[in-house]
């Protein structure tokens, strides 16, 4: 109780120790200040000296967040009509309450929300520096929620000492950054009629438009409930996507949120000291 369940360590007869923490938590009371890797090394040091094993040595990385939160100019929700859907089945993109989710539930998942609203609902078990009371502060987290997931993204067999060194703090933000970039951003098309286009062109650039009107999101919309109903196979959703969606890839710009989004997440690094 004394860290605010930010610690928990329990052992069995058999001889299996688990030990789940929250390093930002147990540091700075709370897990929105985020905690510099030298001072969440220095918490599995004094947990290595207090059950008497290296556990850097010892201890494989089972499960683990990846995060930041960046201070944002608008409210999370405001971004989330502009992140669009994922490609692939394990990237189904949902949203519960005020969190937009990419993944099924209870495997790996990535997801933006307001940390200082998440905070609160702890009831109480986390002091909320006054600085975050009324700012937006909108996290992206991705989940590695199994040892096999932890492996995939970083390495087999990664043991809880790898974490902390500067190749292995490299791979797992390099992971994190193209998790967010993995996510395609709704863009603007904009009609420009030239002179000399003649038929076709003029046609594509109507179409364009109409695309453009209707929105990048809702075609995708379509498209995954016409898959849904079986209107078309696999394949044929995979080409009709890739058709319909070209014109945002190859001709569009992106929504100044997304500007925004993009310069304050691709722009973190990871905090040593």
């Amino acid at each position: 109780t004394d860290t605010n369940r930010a610690l928990w360590v329990s052992a069995s007869d058999s001889g299996m120790m688990n030990i789940s923490v929250c390093p930002p938590k147990f540091i700075h009371g709370n897990n929105i200040d985020e905690a510099s890797i030298v001072d969440a090394l220095q918490i599995f040091t004094m947990l290595s000296d207090m059950v008497g094993y290296d556990l850097g040595a010892t201890s494989f990385v089972r499960s683990m967040d990846i995060t930041h939160t960046a201070m944002t100019e608008y409210d999370s929700v405001a971004y989330y009509p502009y992140l669009c859907h994922q490609t692939g089945k394990q990237n189904l993109r949902w949203t519960l309450d005020s969190t937009l989710y990419y993944g099924k539930a209870k495997s790996k998942q990535k997801k933006f929300y307001d940390k200082v609203r998440d905070a609160n609902k702890t009831g109480g078990r986390q002091d909320i520096p006054v600085e975050y009371i009324g700012n937006n502060m909108t996290r992206f987290e991705v989940t590695l929620g199994t040892a096999g997931q932890v492996s995939k993204a970083i390495g087999e067999g990664t043991l809880l000492g790898n974490l902390f060194t500067m190749e292995f703090v490299d791979k797992l933000h390099d992971y994190w950054v193209s998790e967010y970039t993995a996510i395609p951003k709704l863009t603007q098309l904009n009609t420009n009629f030239e002179k000399g286009m003649k038929l076709k062109g003029v046609q594509d650039e109507i179409i364009q438009a109409a695309l453009a009107a209707y929105g990048r999101v809702n075609i995708e919309n379509d498209i995954e409930r016409a898959a849904k109903m079986d209107a078309f196979s696999y394949s044929d959703k995979s080409r009709t996507k890739k058709k319909l969606l070209k014109p945002f890839e190859d001709k569009a710009t992106k929504h100044d949120l997304i500007k925004e989004l993009d310069t304050k997440i691709l722009g973190f690094e990871p905090t040593w000291k």
